[in-house]
């Protein structure tokens, strides 16, 4: 029996093993992950964090919190909870969960000038989506031509948001909670990442998520209408840089093989989308381009390739 039990866990190993990477994507825990959240309270030692950070912002901005941004839940942020919890009819325990949340959502969205977009005309032509990181801004296209601009937050500079050309593979209208309305996921192969929105409105327009793509509610609600799975995104912004330590082949994903995509690109060869994925339009690319240079016939970045092409 034990040696049944040996041989079916090797089996199930190497099917772990040769699963395809686009399997793989779906079930391997992600780098960074804007989906969780976390209730504060006061404690020691005491927490410390970026959700904090926001929280006293969002707070400070509709007067509760006087103290300094600090990043640590202290009596002053404490007491400031309080405050905002007697102010808005919820218990005053000082702790902070999704209903606190999601009443600093309604209380600031009252208080802040968001765009007005029910009204808009729905895009009649393919949409597509420019994140701009630098401008913190959201641009959609139909066919090719603007047609709205959006105020969002980007990745914040330890969790920049991922550059590159996705696109949209699920959507959730009830994602809601204490995270915001709405949930467009972008089909990153490193991590979990998608375009959102937040209970910390006073966060659009700078660079304060996980890596996450938010918007206004309001804006949200108008823009999940509009775009559908498939529906394409490019992101420009900073972002860390890139080392290829390793040859790299068709199946694989990652930043570097983004990274080679757009050395190939600038090259004039065309890989497809620069999604991280050394995909069909990669592996044409890499075949004209060792054609042109008289490298040798096979579908490798070795290190010949990555030297012509400026990356080591």
């Amino acid at each position: 029996m034990s040696k049944k039990i040996i041989f079916l866990a090797i089996i199930i190993m190497f099917m772990l093993m040769t699963t395809s990477p686009i399997y793989l994507e779906a079930t391997v825990g992600p780098d960074y992950n804007c989906l969780g959240t976390r209730q504060l309270w006061l404690r020691e030692p005491k927490m410390e964090g970026y959700d904090i950070l926001e929280l006293q912002r969002e707070l400070k901005a509709l007067g509760f919190y006087e103290g300094e941004l600090s990043s640590i839940y202290d009596q002053t942020t404490h007491q400031a909870v309080r405050r905002f919890q007697l102010a808005n009819g919820l218990p005053a325990t000082g702790m902070v969960k999704d209903q606190t949340w999601a009443q600093i959502t309604q209380v600031a969205s009252q208080s802040l000038l968001q765009t007005t977009a029910q009204h808009l005309k729905e895009p009649e032509g393919e949409v597509s989506l420019l994140i701009d990181g630098y401008r913190k801004e959201m641009i959609v296209y139909s066919d090719g031509k603007i047609h709205h601009k959006f105020p969002v937050a980007v990745g914040k500079s330890s969790t920049k948001s991922p550059i590159g050309e996705w696109a949209i593979i699920t959507k959730d209208a009830d994602w809601g909670g204490g995270f915001g309305d709405r949930w467009m996921r972008l089909n990153v192969p490193w991590g979990i990442y998608g375009i959102h929105g937040t209970n910390k409105p006073h966060s659009i327009g700078t660079a304060a998520s996980h890596g996450c793509i938010r918007m206004f509610n309001r804006d949200v609600k108008v823009l999940y209408n509009w775009v559908e799975v498939g529906t394409r995104v490019k992101i420009i912004g900073n972002r860390d840089p890139i080392e290829i330590t390793h040859n790299l082949r068709p199946g694989q994903t990652g930043r570097d093989v983004l990274l080679f995509q757009e050395k190939l690109r600038e090259h004039g060869f065309d890989p497809g989308y620069t999604d991280g994925r050394f995909g069909e339009g990669t592996q044409e690319a890499i075949k004209d381009f060792k054609y042109i240079y008289g490298l040798e016939d096979n579908l490798i970045a070795d290190d010949n390739t990555f030297y012509i092409l400026g990356i080591k």
